[in-house]
């Protein structure tokens, strides 16, 4: 058996920081061997920039970095604190200093497309030094502080979606141990191949997603790991981390575990009940009376199908309970991955304030209809699930006064602008919850900005982190959005009806019980 099947609980990557270090050491520490904890890869530097600017309470983010560069020789956690920390903090009133902006250099140094001689090759490109340095070292940060004091398992999430820096964080990650790499909202196709490319440190490649590019055309962001810092992370092979794809239904299982590159090492298929964002209802697009996406018969996931393919899954969703998880071994899982029972304990990086806005809910007997609704919020185009919580984004006055603007950019498309007189094109980056004229000059159409909101600034907000200035009105911070899953039975269960805090051992403990 491997340490893949012991695994009972994994507890899920959640948002932007939600799912912290202190939350994934709690729960693997609770029950080592059974259990899994997940730290979000989703937006780490911009969150360990943000918490060094507030004067790295604890210490913690210092110590890491400064773990980072005494492995390795280097002094890129060394560089990365004195651009960034604010001894004792900085005021309330100003404004967080921005990181490297994630932007594509062509490696030839073109800026235009196809090729001068008219014919589509393939075109690569690459990321700044200090952002790969940077996505680098928080990846290991925030993996390294997990693992911290014991030997369970860590996990970290990422969402596919979220291209650019996904194979830096993952090779930092790695190269603090990390147990596991959970990837979702995306089809990974040939990102278990690069994992275990990295675990080698041989340069990786991955096709990037590119709009309105002609057939032949292949637009590919490249990694070298020997090329940073002179090769001194590369050192030693490191520890190839288990791959589990996040998946909704059975046939992107099968396409995964018998298509031609490297499959994914198990899945989590994730209904469509589970918070953040979900995978679209199968055929037309149906709404109910509060605009939300009606789902059927046709996004149950056929176990049974997926059971034939022989890798370890794990069910999410619904399960985060002692009856769910026996439903899901019932089912030939190994087990459950559960997050919005995790996302309300006190380890967790949500906000105090929405935390608190949640319990005080549950408390005057909102059910978790009105509490939790699907939206159709996120620049992605994934349904995406909103607590309707006063003064965030899930209000329309709230969304409709703030000043649209895209400063983060994590959710940014890829296109290619409309042909020159000579031919020519530019990759263009845009994003339908920027302002709509900048996302119109750039082949979009107006429709498909309609009541988008921004889930960088939003969702940074929601752990504390929301930038401030960038709407009207002095000290005027980002509004947060806030997600969560359908069922909150187990967070009502725990909190006894929003009366009292919990822990993440509450946690493990209700769902794993005496097993």
């Amino acid at each position: 058996m491997t340490f893949l099947q012991k695994i009972k609980l994994i507890q899920g990557g959640m948002g932007v920081y939600v799912s912290n270090w202190r939350l994934a050491r709690a729960v693997a520490m609770e029950r080592p061997g059974v259990t899994a904890g997940t730290v979000s890869g989703t937006a780490l530097d911009v969150v360990h920039v943000r918490l060094l600017q507030l004067g790295d309470p604890g210490g913690h983010l210092r110590r890491a970095f400064a773990a980072f560069d005494a492995q390795f020789g280097v002094e890129i956690g060394k560089k990365i604190c004195e651009r960034y920390f604010v001894e004792g903090g900085k005021a309330p009133a100003d404004r967080y200093k921005y990181g490297p902006v994630q932007t594509l250099h062509a490696q030839d140094g073109r800026h235009t497309f196809p090729s001068p001689d008219g014919t589509a090759k393939p075109v690569s490109f690459n990321l700044e030094d200090e952002l790969v340095e940077l996505l680098i070292a928080t990846g290991y940060a925030e993996v390294w502080l997990a693992k911290e004091g014991h030997k369970g398992n860590i996990f970290i999430n990422f969402l596919k979606k979220v291209e650019l820096p996904l194979i830096f964080a993952m090779y930092g990650a790695m190269l603090a141990g990390v147990t596991g790499i959970v990837v979702g909202a995306g089809n990974p196709e040939g990102l278990p191949g690069l994992c275990t490319q990295l675990a080698q440190h041989q340069a990786v490649t991955t096709e990037l997603s590119v709009l309105y590019r002609d057939s032949g055309e292949t637009f590919n962001l490249t990694f070298d790991p020997r090329q940073v810092a002179d090769g001194r992370l590369a050192l030693e092979p490191l520890q190839r981390p288990a791959f589990l794809a996040i998946v909704s239904l059975e046939m992107l299982v099968k396409a995964l575990a018998q298509g031609p590159s490297q499959p994914p090492d198990g899945f989590i298929i994730e209904h469509h009940t589970a918070g953040g964002h979900n995978a679209a209802p199968q055929g037309p697009m149906k709404k109910d009376d509060l605009g939300q996406p009606v789902y059927g018969e046709m996004d149950e996931p056929d176990l049974a199908a997926i059971r034939q393919e022989g890798l370890p899954f794990w069910l999410a969703g619904g399960y985060g309970s002692q009856a769910g998880l026996q439903k899901a071994l019932d089912a030939g899982a190994m087990g459950v991955q559960v997050g919005s029972n995790f996302a309300l304990a006190e380890e967790s990086g949500m906000s105090p304030v929405y935390r608190g806005a949640i319990f005080r809910e549950l408390k005057k007997g909102s059910t978790d209809e009105a509490l939790v609704q699907t939206s159709l919020y996120s620049p992605t185009g994934f349904p995406f699930k909103v607590v309707q919580l006063a003064g965030t984004l899930a209000e329309d006055t709230v969304y409709a006064d703030r000043r649209r603007l895209c400063d983060l950019g994590f959710l940014k498309q890829r296109v290619l602008s409309k042909p020159e007189a000579d031919g020519s094109r530019r990759l263009l980056q845009r994003c339908p919850a920027a302002p709509i004229e900048d996302f119109v000059a750039k082949r979009g159409l107006p429709f498909n900005a309609e009541g988008k909101r921004c889930l960088c600034n939003g969702l940074l907000a929601g752990v504390g982190l929301g930038q401030v200035g960038t709407q009207p009105g002095e000290m005027t911070e980002e509004p947060a959005i806030v997600t969560l899953g359908n069922d909150l039975e187990g967070v009502r269960r725990l909190s006894r009806q929003g009366q009292t805090v919990y822990w993440a051992r509450n946690v493990v403990e209700d769902i794993l019980g005496n097993s």
